[in-house]
């Protein structure tokens, strides 16, 4: 739309032992078992309108002769090299894990953190990629290219993690055969994760090109951004660049890693019957209504959550309200008083509507670049909202009845110009209403099909330009009422149906006391400096390194307990993503954990944790954090955690009489037993 040139690749990953096993398990070959799965995936595109340019399959011929090309060249850059290995291999993950990826769960050792299953150990003579080598160079890349990552705090992430150095790792299985054969080397297939991020260059190949890096890359690469999730971020930001820089090909200009959904704040499981289904989503409401849910309704980048009263809630007052009604309020008295086609018309230069289309369409367009797609949205919403309240003040029906017809046209036809500019506005996201918007105005399929972003420029609605009869452009969302069992008079079945009603609702209740936990953003900080505040006796001013580029300034009551002295090179555990507020009128960026209240001690990480080290439940799974607890839902997300933050009688910190423990070990206090923490 904006007139640059754009590919949007998707595709899928065939290879490796997860597909093998799961195909040899439903009887299938791998390569029909994933010919079905394909089917299905670009089956639900076509239902979510959603239009890709080249979807690559990594078993394609052309695919798989990049990456034996891309193989021979790190090769011969000297960063393959072979050796036995002995480590935790996860199938799900399809990789060996570090320490740092695995945990102890319910007494089991060495489990993945992600699929929460044993890492099997498995010894193998593999070849290693010397991603070691590339230390420097990814320290360099993240220092010069400060947006390399977004959103920030996943840059962090990303940070940490090579911060304490980065091992070399396996790209090649000799346990499978499922892959692509290493050249000259046919015991052995290239691990999944080498092959499978050379799809976004094959991907760019055309028909009739010769399938070679060179080929490929002057089809359109480097790239702009990678969107990808967050749980293969690593891959991405760590393995990829340094890949790339081993055979001398151009890193992507950035990497946007978004979060996962959750439904009802729980997160998704059969158990407790709250998967959500696309394809049926789609099917009973549209693939408008669920592409705009999931752009302007959640925060892209992070973890979001769908609700089905707050998914009616805002399509009804957004679409059907906002933008759909004030197109009917303007078009039944325009072709009541005009006729069937537009009256000729000329907007001022200083009106109102047009001045404002002009700011938030820029804002509109800013957004979209950034891929903020819920301020996106707000500035389309927001040109209706302006609309509907420069109709209420004009009062065009007034203006008709006292005669004045043609201070009543110019209110009507400004104001549907000004919802023809925001269905421009709204076209990547919501194509078929933003269509029907157009439509409704006399415009053709054809004119809708061309229009670019130069279209939200004001131009006022052609004079004579044959209107249709008004119709609704969206209708209302109804929410349906969940079906109860059905009563039965079998006393038996009657206990049945409450004890499983009961055990739904303490598994709702303990996964949204783990939702609630997920969401904080819990870290090992270092205090490096602290001083008295100017204007409080009580309070303490700390600069805090929690592993982000510059330290934290955060103000806490510590003054009657602590000395400043006492407290700089202390390791602490710090909330990171509170609000920022002032305390007596020096800004705090987050909360130092301490237990107790007449006494009190501050909350300690094992002295081994890095900063920046997540603060997480022991056995539990790996926060989600939200960016930021700003809003009065998000701020009684701490005020839920916090009143079941305790110490226990060995003085360790818990929630909910699990410990908080980093990577090294349990967080604890010297000697409150059974104290509140806060």
């Amino acid at each position: 739309m904006t007139g640059r040139p754009a590919v949007f690749v998707t595709g899928s990953d065939e290879h490796g032992e997860k597909i093998a096993t799961t195909a040899a398990g439903k009887g299938m070959e791998p390569k029909q078992f994933c010919d079905a799965m394909v089917g299905e995936f670009k089956q639900l595109w076509d239902k979510l309108g959603i239009k890709y340019d080249s979807f690559i399959r990594t078993t394609d011929e052309k695919h798989e002769a990049i990456v034996r090309e891309f193989f021979q060249r790190v090769w011969d850059n000297g960063d393959i090299y072979k050796k036995d290995y002995t480590g935790r291999y996860c199938v799900g993950c399809e990789a060996y894990l570090g320490e740092d990826e695995m945990e102890t769960i319910d007494d089991v050792e060495h489990c993945c953190k992600i699929h929460r299953k044993p890492a099997e150990l498995r010894r193998e003579e593999n070849y290693f990629f010397r991603l070691s080598k590339y230390q420097e160079k990814l320290e360099e890349l993240f220092r010069d290219r400060p947006d390399f990552v977004q959103p920030e705090y996943r840059f962090n992430e990303v940070k940490n993690w090579i911060k304490e150095g980065i091992p070399d790792f396996s790209i090649s299985r000799s346990s499978i055969t499922w892959g692509i054969p290493v050249p000259n080397d046919k015991d052995q297939v290239i691990y999944v994760w080498f092959d499978a991020l050379l799809g976004y260059i094959s991907a760019l190949l055309q028909q009739g090109d010769e399938p070679t890096l060179a080929n490929a890359m002057k089809r359109g690469w480097p790239c702009d951004v990678h969107i990808i999730g967050k749980d293969i971020l690593r891959f991405h930001a760590v393995y990829w660049p340094a890949m790339l820089m081993s055979a001398g090909v151009p890193l992507p200009r950035y990497i946007h890693s978004h979060g996962f959904l959750t439904k009802d704040g729980l997160k998704m499981g059969k158990s407790l019957g709250n998967v959500l289904e696309p394809t049926e989503l789609v099917e009973k409401h549209g693939s408008d209504a669920v592409r705009y849910y999931f752009s302007k309704g959640l925060d892209f980048g992070s973890d979001g959550d769908f609700n089905e009263e707050r998914f009616a809630s805002l399509l009804n007052n957004d679409l059907a309200n906002d933008l759909g009604n004030l197109l009917n309020r303007c078009l039944s008295p325009l072709r009541k008083h005009a006729g069937d086609s537009f009256p000729e018309l000329k907007t001022p230069q200083d009106h109102i509507l047009r001045s404002n289309a002009m700011t938030l369409t820029e804002r509109c367009s800013s957004s979209y670049e950034s891929l903020d797609f819920r301020s996106a949205g707000e500035a389309a919403l927001e040109l209706a909202r302006i609309g509907n309240k420069y109709m209420d003040d004009s009062a065009p029906w007034t203006l008709f009845k006292e005669g004045k017809k043609e201070e009543g046209f110019l209110v009507l036809m400004s104001i549907l110009e000004s919802v023809r500019i925001a269905a421009v506005m709204l076209k990547p996201m919501i194509p078929d209403l933003s269509l029907k918007i157009y439509l409704q105005l006399g415009f053709s399929q054809e004119a809708w099909k061309a229009i670019s972003w130069k279209d939200t420029e004001w131009q006022d609605l052609p004079a004579g330009q044959k209107l249709p009869d008004p119709r609704p452009v969206f209708s209302k969302i109804e929410i349906e009422e969940s079906a109860q069992a059905a009563p039965t008079d079998n006393k038996e079945e009657k206990k049945k149906q409450q004890q499983k009603q009961q055990q739904q609702q303490q598994q709702q209740q303990q996964q949204q006391d783990l939702a609630d936990f997920l969401r904080l953003d819990l870290r090992v900080g270092k205090i490096l400096t602290a001083e008295k505040h100017p204007d409080a006796d009580s309070l303490l001013v700390e600069q805090i390194d929690v592993g982000e580029e510059t330290p934290r300034q955060i103000v806490s009551g510590l003054a009657k307990f602590y000395s400043p002295e006492q407290l700089v090179g202390r390791k602490v555990v710090v909330l990171c993503n509170l609000k920022p507020a002032k305390m007596r009128g020096v800004e705090s960026q987050g909360m130092v954990l301490a237990a107790g209240t007449d006494n009190v001690e501050l909350l300690s990480p094992p002295e081994e944790s890095a900063v920046g080290d997540r603060v997480k439940e022991e056995g539990g799974e790996d926060p989600m954090p939200d960016p930021l607890l700003k809003s009065k839902s998000q701020a009684k997300v701490w005020d839920r955690v916090v009143e079941e933050l305790k110490t226990d009688s060995e003085c360790r910190a818990t929630y909910k009489d699990k410990r908080l423990v980093t990577s090294q070990g349990a967080c604890s206090v010297p000697s409150l037993k059974d104290a509140p923490i806060k």
